[in-house]
């Protein structure tokens, strides 16, 4: 049996296979059998949290959810796999109990709503239960219009790192009858790409812990490590960017994922620090934008096709002799991303030879348009 256990304060959910269910979960006279995991058993866990502290966890949950009385730490050892011990050894007694404290703990954390108090008046031992109104999640209820805009949103995302997200809440809102297609899709539509940085900087972010990288600035002939404590991730003008408190400027910075080189870092341990309540990201990007000097310009050489792509030509600053595969130009830029991209509206006309950042880049954007459209033919850049 699969089951899907939603994580609402994670966003995200597990699904997990199970022996077949039990009749009873009161411990009286009901246990679940003892199985060997599967072979895929596993892939997909808590952050943080093993893989056999996964699979107790969730059979803590399922337990405490399908019963509405209070079970007792015993009852629960006798129920949940994971938790069998024999009680008349004392330290295998203090071991469960050590483990029992730190699951609970966990399951408060992750937001689970785990009460405890007793069945009556008569009963010295406290009991635990989850109660089902407190955890799960509404129903959801979105307008024509708020579901198109969703649609949208995920067609938007999806050849970028964040498809399979994109793809899954899509389809976890269409197994809850939401219609997410607001009509019929454009012919052309716009395609957002992120940064190798966005994935491990989002997840940091997530679990509040420090990053460390390094960040090659606008006016820098090399790269610079930096220690940063992530708030939030901010998209403006079509580029990603990062605000946090750095921690060797001991004040708030701004930083654009495309300028990070190499693997970003975390390290220390989770909830870290704490996001200030009033913090604008986008105001900070703006603000970076307005105060960041202009980059220094760069020259890029480019192979421009026989008799074409004129405005190339124009916007030269040297053509070289002629040649049978075409004309070579020096032409000057600022941003290897937005060179790129008015590179792009010229096609296979035009050629990189370099810099390797500005073929980077076009490879890239017309790498997007080719998948987005499944183009057939390979680009030459």
């Amino acid at each position: 049996m699969l089951v899907t256990v939603p994580y609402r304060h994670l966003n995200t959910a597990v699904t997990l296979a199970f022996p077949p269910p039990v009749t009873r979960w009161d411990g009286a006279s009901a246990r679940m059998p003892e199985q060997p995991l599967p072979s895929n058993w596993g892939r997909d866990t808590v952050v943080g949290v093993s893989r056999l502290r996964t699979e107790r966890l969730v059979n803590l949950v399922i337990c405490l959810l399908s019963t509405r009385r209070f079970l007792t730490a015993e009852k629960i050892a006798a129920t949940v796999p994971g938790y069998a011990h024999d009680p008349t050894d004392t330290r295998a007694h203090e071991a469960f109990q050590r483990k029992f404290e730190r699951d609970k703990a966990e399951l408060r954390r992750l937001g689970v709503p785990l009460e405890t108090g007793t069945n009556s008046v008569f009963d010295g031992d406290q009991g635990y239960r989850i109660a089902r109104r407190d955890y799960e999640l509404p129903e959801i209820e979105l307008s024509p219009d708020e579901a198109a805009v969703l649609g949208a949103a995920a067609r938007l995302w999806q050849h970028s790192k964040l498809a399979s997200d994109a793809g899954d809440g899509l389809w976890k809102l269409r197994a809850a009858g939401v219609d997410i297609r607001g009509g019929e899709e454009p012919e052309v539509a716009p395609v957002l790409s992120v940064d190798e940085a966005f994935t491990p900087i989002m997840s940091a972010v997530r679990d509040r812990r420090e990053i460390r990288f390094e960040y090659l600035g606008k006016t820098d002939d090399s790269s610079a490590k930096r220690k940063l404590q992530p708030w939030g991730v901010a998209c403006h003008r079509g580029r990603w960017y990062v605000v946090g408190f750095d921690l060797d400027r001991d004040a708030t910075r701004c930083f654009r994922l495309s300028r990070i080189t190499g693997q970003v870092r975390t390290v220390g341990k989770p909830d870290a620090f704490t996001v200030p309540d009033d913090i604008n990201l986008l105001d900070h990007v703006a603000n970076f934008h307005a105060e960041a000097p202009e980059l220094p310009p760069r020259r890029a050489t480019i192979l421009v096709a026989p008799g074409r792509a004129a405005g190339v030509r124009r916007r030269a600053e040297q053509i070289e002799p002629r040649r049978a595969d075409g004309d070579r130009v020096v032409v000057s830029f600022h941003d290897p991303r937005r060179f790129a991209a008015w590179l792009a509206t010229y096609g296979s006309d035009v050629t990189v030879l370099g810099p390797p950042e500005v073929r980077k880049e076009l490879a890239t954007l017309l790498g997007d348009i080719a998948a987005k459209y499944e183009v057939k033919k390979e680009v030459s850049i």
